[in-house]
């Protein structure tokens, strides 16, 4: 006989059956799949149709809001770096090359979408990305030393300033009601600019800034996320975001977790990782029933399905009706006990704290303990995992004891198992399951 038959036989008279055995579940309480749902712009509609929606229907959701366009912000769109007039008075001399290529681009789109200069109205930053992406910077500085040119020829003398925001219903103080509902703000920089066309300082501003306002204003629970508008995937870009926050929804980079992002039409249910984020992007034209369908999918496949919304009724990128948005939300919330509704930070926060925990389990008395731990950092990482622990079959009241947190635990009985689903505290010492009476 082997040791472990040897074990077995030894354990049986104690319990009757084999020992406990604990598992934590892939998404929290159990459910099937997981789906976030995400805005982007924060766009005005997004809070006046958008939360009370969400509210009704107890699902909460993440706002990646451009701070600079936020009432009571401190940082507002400014360039970062030498005088503008320096470098201006530079160019004449000086051709754009790929080595100051970006200072450069990065004062032609502060002077256009700050300062609205009308010399360099037909400038685009999205439209460089052809030449930075083929690595065309000769063309590429031909044209940027244009624009110049016509700033040049105006003989007006251009400085960082402020400008006035337009007034808002929606503020700091309206965002932290929000917050307080179980909503997550998350950056999405300071201006909402094209990152790739931008240089190291001016990137750096557009990030940091954004979520020093986050944080002074709603505190550090807040700065977990960031999107970097338009959901660039830019590697020159992706490690200013990714040293600022432990969460980007640009780039997915847990090891155990594929990363299918907006415009991959790839399959989710090919992928061979425990974890699948797929990201879809409701459009005003997308039907209905094919944003049904990515739910199905989810479920199906137990996927993470990070839906990404804009506008809402005529107000913002892409829009999409309210009635749209109303019969969306009726289907998530209708498939709530099989979908775990989680803001984009609790659901990476749960499959990294699952995925790193290391979980015991072990008979004392008429109890089981359960310890489950981790090495992540306890002040980011501190959201309860769910465990499935297996119980005696003669057992028919539950208490669990885990600090101060005492509670009854339901029993759940399926084709011959008998089992516990409960939320357990990582790092949170052992929780004891009682026998009772």
């Amino acid at each position: 006989m082997t040791r472990l038959g040897l074990l077995t036989i030894l354990l049986l008279p104690l319990w009757g059956q084999e020992p406990p055995r604990t598992e934590i579940t892939k998404w929290q309480d159990g459910k099937q799949a997981c789906v976030s749902l995400t805005f982007d712009d924060s766009s005005i509609n997004q809070f006046r149709i958008g939360v009370p929606l969400l509210n009704e229907r107890g699902l909460p959701a993440t706002f990646f809001v451009v701070t600079g366009n936020i009432p009571g912000s401190r940082y507002r769109a400014a360039f970062a770096g030498r005088p503008i007039m320096d470098i201006l008075r530079e160019s004449e001399k000086v051709p754009t090359t790929k080595d100051n290529l970006f200072e450069r681009t990065s004062l032609l789109n502060y002077l256009r979408t700050a300062q609205r200069v009308p010399e360099i109205n037909d400038f685009n930053a999205q439209r460089l990305s052809r030449f930075i992406r083929d690595g065309n910077f000769e063309e590429l500085g031909r044209l940027v030393d244009a624009f110049l040119a016509k700033l040049r020829q105006t003989g007006a003398t251009y400085a960082v300033r402020d400008r006035e925001r337009n007034p808002s219903e929606f503020n700091w103080e309206a965002f932290r009601r929000f917050a307080a509902q179980g909503h997550e703000f998350a950056s999405h920089t300071v201006t909402h600019p094209y990152l790739t066309a931008l240089d190291e300082v001016n990137i750096a501003y557009e990030i940091e800034k954004s979520i020093e306002d986050i944080r002074e204003h709603l505190g550090p629970r807040h700065t977990f996320s960031i999107e970097c508008p338009y959901g660039i995937h830019d590697e020159r870009v992706r490690p200013y975001a990714e040293s600022r926050v432990p969460l980007t929804r640009n780039w997915v980079s847990d090891h155990f977790m594929e990363g299918i992002l907006r415009g991959n039409p790839r399959d989710p249910k090919t992928s061979t990782r425990e974890y699948v984020q797929w990201q879809r992007g409701p459009q005003a034209k997308t039907p209905l029933e094919t944003m049904k369908g990515w739910v199905d999918t989810s479920l199906d496949h137990g996927v993470w399905l990070v839906l990404v919304f804009h506008g809402i009724e005529g107000i913002g990128y892409e829009a999409l009706p309210t009635e749209t948005v109303r019969a969306y939300f009726d289907y998530i919330q209708e498939r709530a006990g099989r979908i775990w509704v989680a803001t984009f930070q609790e659901g990476a926060k749960y499959a990294r704290e699952r995925m790193s925990s290391r979980v015991t389990t072990q008979r004392s008395g008429d109890a089981i303990e359960v310890a489950v731990t981790h090495s992540l950092d306890p002040r980011l990482y501190d959201l309860p995992l769910t465990a499935r622990t297996t119980i005696p079959a003669d057992w028919k009241v539950v208490r669990l004891r885990q600090g101060s947190d005492v509670r009854w635990v339901p029993i759940h009985r399926e084709g011959g198992n008998v089992f516990l689903l409960y939320r357990i505290m990582p790092n949170g010492g052992v929780a004891r399951l009682e026998k009772g009476s």
